[in-house]
């Protein structure tokens, strides 16, 4: 029993650290990423409500209003279209169908600015 507990731990650490070293190796490449500019328009929007509690606990005390907001941009001239999460004032200023420039660095939104 010992030995098997050992090897969970163990899969649970190198696993953690695999997660790191992604999030880190992501985060550098973004800054390191040119400041890119492109003609969109906005296309989805969307809310989830973050749930990391178990069934008994949300009964016992309800889930928190932490949100990830997502914003999915289609270029004006066709191509893929790119997914975003924001945080939630830029979210809430932005409505399907606006049309602007987006700025972003690799995977990184930085702003939109919307058409007059």
């Amino acid at each position: 029993m010992p030995l098997f507990f050992i090897v969970v731990v163990a899969i649970i650490v190198i696993a953690a650290s695999f997660r790191f070293v992604q999030q880190r190796r992501e985060k550098m490449d973004n800054d390191a990423a040119p400041l890119l500019q492109k003609r969109v328009v906005v296309t989805n929007k969307r809310e989830k409500l973050l749930n990391d509690r178990r069934s008994r606990q949300q009964i016992v005390a309800p889930a928190g209003s932490d949100m990830h907001y997502d914003v999915s941009f289609r270029p004006e001239n066709g191509g893929l279209e790119v997914t975003f999460r924001l945080d939630e004032k830029p979210y809430n200023q932005l409505t399907v169908g606006d049309k602007g420039t987006l700025s972003y660095k690799g995977t990184r939104f930085v702003a939109f600015t919307p058409d007059p």
